[in-house]
């Protein structure tokens, strides 16, 4: 497609035109110029003869923007749209293209970007801030514009200015929230999209221009030899690569099969690899022969290679095309080589860092840095519990909680070996440029993950603080940054201990509607989401997720398979929390049964592990904020050994009420009342916020005050479902002496409930989860 089929009548030829310059829900996103960078993609449009009809320009301006917008508006010049949701520019696309037809369809977009899973390149909507990340899937967008419903359009050139930063470089503990596009069937489409940054890099936006650098290049470029609307796209990308600076290397993307298959001309490589004749390779000889001059400089560099690299198989004068060859090719060539660097030329040595990072350099550590590293761990007389070395991977790595280090066969904790195999796994996200501070290095992921090791192994903290003094240093990373990221470390480290526990599994539960292809098994089925707890208080998805209703048989042996999954990573078992609705927790979960028909041995849930159950939200927005704030005053109380007990007199009148406000800080009640007050008695304690409730399900009348005595609701609160497990194993060998049927509700507000808590439309859990000068999209 390296040039497009011509169009004789620019009537034929269609465009979305957005430009997010204003983020209202977080003003410290804004990015001056994408407005100017859309109204000038606009006007080159309108220049070639492209019907102002035609053209969808969706902007979020900044105040100093809506008023040249709006004096434009008014006379007549364009037609714009204010876009402040994600809604609004995905309407664009599909409402927004239904009715159209034409032979060209232009995307031109603007915005902040981030680099998801997989390698998604995922757009920022006006909407989006930093703990719901609102945006859009390029690749899901380019699907959805093959849609066989769509006129027309048999060509489309789509240009993003966007980052393509990984998601640690936002530090922030949510991922992104990636709507999609409807399923569409597809058809042959030419497709090409021109994207400002590769994976890991930063798209620059120029400050004093009011434009991004990627979109000053396009423009001038498409302004000078595209006049017909028709640009020859590989001299457009030739172009813009030579305009952009070594830190930011546009990339491409081409589509032109039903199937969808792409040529990617990715550059740099997303993988380290030799090449008969490579660009980046090139480059880099280039920057090594103005870096190297210097004879005696060059000198030290290749001796130092020869001995921290002998793999390299470097000649006592190699020229700087095998010298370049050998530090894209060998684990910690080039930072080795840096180290020398650094000592003598700053600047240089932040060039030779940015080329290896844009073209996949291995290896961000250097030998020295690695092999101290490792003695370091070594040496220390205790390492994290396995607990503590989740909770610092979820913090180091927030873009994704799902990976973890190999274990190590028969060790008990951690292992050196698993924390320099976290190490390796750090150092493939390189780092970039500052989000906020434009022109300073962000501390590299491998740096933060040792900031937190110095943080939870105080014995060899000094020495892990020189290290990574030291490291920083080599990479050019922001003195102020590092010392961030330090106290943030230290003060996380003090953070674990009211949260950090015992593993958990939660199970969040909801009576799915009936089902006719379930009627008449005999069982009511409910929707179910599992989430993992490794005990540092995070929570994650598990990765078994069922997208259709489970019966209780299957809801229980789906607990039992993760529990065994959290256990073999954990190597302590779990405690499984029901997480219900409120009208809910009446529901018999603990007696659920696993087993099949005819096996020998049940499989009980509240007797196969400690049980205890969780209450969702209330509906009431009010009432629920009230409910949370008793529950944290009342959570504070739980070592006093005060219990509040109601009876059957409590359910009448305000009785109930008055019981249950009158020790503010009285964290347990139990609930001895008969039937008929007992559900109601139950909702008033769970309203009012008491973190602890315990009552029996079964019992057809008041029951006497020694009833709940067996289960000491008295003794500490994180030892009652251990105790009700207890004692329901002691029912099933001895009914008659166990006469209680207990059912515990305990709300520990250290423990977080899974961050949606809406338990209706389940049908895909897995949709539930995304300065000024040189400021970065």
């Amino acid at each position: 497609m390296a040039g497009l089929r011509p169009v004789d009548d620019p009537a034929r030829v269609h465009a979305v035109v957005v430009g997010v310059e204003r983020y209202p829900r977080h003003p410290g996103w804004d990015l001056p110029g994408a407005v100017d960078d859309a109204l000038r993609f606009h006007k080159w449009l309108r220049k070639g003869g492209v019907p102002e009809a035609n053209i969808q320009l969706l902007l979020a301006p900044d105040e100093e923007s809506r008023a040249r917008l709006d004096a434009l508006a008014a006379a007549g010049e364009l037609t714009w749209r204010r876009t402040w949701a994600r809604d609004e520019l995905m309407d664009a696309f599909t409402t927004g293209l239904d009715g159209r037809t034409g032979d060209l369809l232009y995307v031109f977009w603007g915005s902040h970007g981030v680099l998801g899973q997989g390698d998604r390149r995922l757009l920022l909507c006006p909407d989006a801030f930093p703990h719901d990340k609102r945006c859009i899937d390029t690749a899901n967008l380019l699907e959805y514009l093959r849609r066989d419903d769509l006129a027309g359009f048999g060509q489309q050139v789509l240009l993003f200015d966007a980052c393509a930063t990984f998601l640690e470089h936002h530090n922030q503990p949510t991922g992104p929230a990636v709507a999609e596009f409807p399923t569409v069937r597809r058809r042959p489409v030419e497709q090409f999209a021109l994207c400002a940054a590769a994976s890991g890099q930063v798209a620059e936006n120029d400050a004093v221009l009011r434009a991004g650098v990627f979109s000053h290049a396009v423009l001038d470029w498409l302004e000078t030899n595209a006049v017909d609307l028709r640009p020859d796209l590989t001299a457009l990308l030739t172009h813009v690569r030579a305009e952009t600076p070594p830190s930011q290397t546009p990339v491409t993307i081409e589509v032109r099969t039903l199937e969808g298959s792409r040529e990617r001309f990715e550059w740099p490589a997303t993988a380290p690899a030799p090449l008969p004749a490579s660009t980046g390779r090139s480059r880099l000889a280039l920057a090594l022969h103005d870096t190297l001059g210097d004879a005696d400089l060059r000198a030290r560099c290749i001796e130092h290679l020869a001995d921290q690299c002998p793999a390299a198989g470097l000649a006592a004068a190699p020229s700087d095309e095998q010298l370049a060859h050998a530090l894209l090719t060998v684990d910690r060539a080039l930072a080795a080589l840096v180290e020398v660097v650094h000592t003598r030329n700053r600047r240089k040595a932040d060039q030779l860092l940015a080329l290896g990072r844009a073209h996949g350099a291995p290896g961000l550590l250097s030998p020295l840095e690695y092999t101290s590293l490792r003695e370091l761990l070594g040496g220390a007389p205790q390492l994290p519990s396995t607990a503590q070395l989740i909770a610092a991977l979820h913090v180091a790595q927030p873009f994704d909680r799902t990976w973890l280090p190999p274990k190590t066969e028969g060790a008990q904790g951690p292992t050196v070996a698993q924390l320099m195999a976290c190490v390796e796994h750090f150092e493939e996200h390189t780092g970039g440029q500052s989000l906020v501070r434009p022109g300073h290095q962000l501390v590299p992921a491998v740096v933060r993950f040792t900031e937190l090791l110095a943080a939870l192994v105080p014995a060899v903290r000094a020495e892990l603080h020189e290290w990574a003094d030291r490291t920083a240093h080599r990479l050019g990373v922001d003195d102020g940054g590092l010392a961030e990221r330090r106290a943030e470390a230290l003060a996380w480290r003090d953070s674990l201990a009211p949260v950090a526990g015992r593993p958990r599994v939660v199970a969040q539960l909801d009576a799915a509607p009936p089902d006719p292809g379930t009627a008449g098994d005999g069982d009511d089925h409910y929707t179910c989401v599992m989430w993992l707890d490794s005990g540092a208080g995070d929570l994650a998805q598990a990765a078994e997720q069922s997208a259709a209703p489970l019966s209780p048989r299957d809801v229980v042996r789906r607990i039992k398979r993760t529990v065994a999954l959290l256990r073999t990573i954990t190597e302590d078992t779990p405690v499984v929390e029901i997480l219900l609705q409120p009208d809910a927790v009446q529901l018999p979960v603990d007696s659920w049964n696993g087993a099949d028909d005819g096996d020998e041995l049940p499989i009980l849930l509240g007797v196969e592990w400690s049980t205890a159950l969780r209450c969702a939200p209330l509906a009431d927005a009010e009432r629920e904020e009230q409910r949370q704030a008793g529950l944290k005053n009342r959570w504070t109380g739980r070592h006093d050994d005060t219990v509040v007990f109601l009876d059957d007199g409590h359910a009448k009148g305000y009785a109930g009420y008055g019981a249950l406000m009158a020790d503010a800080g009285a964290a347990r009640a139990v609930v001895r009342a008969g039937p008929d007050g007992r559900d109601r008695l139950v909702q008033a304690a769970l309203r009012l916020g008491y973190p602890v409730v315990l009552w029996d399900r079964q019992t057809s009348a008041q029951v006497p005050a020694t009833h709940f005595a067996p289960l000491r609701p008295e003794l500490a609160v994180d030892g009652l479902p251990q105790r009700v497990r207890d004692y329901r194993a002691q029912a099933c060998m001895n009914p008659s002496a166990h006469p209680v049927c207990p059912a515990v509700l305990l709300e520990d507000v250290d423990r977080p409930l899974p961050p949606v808590l809406s338990l209706t439309g389940l049908s895909d859990p897995t949709a539930r989860s995304d300065s000024q000068e040189a400021s970065p999209r």
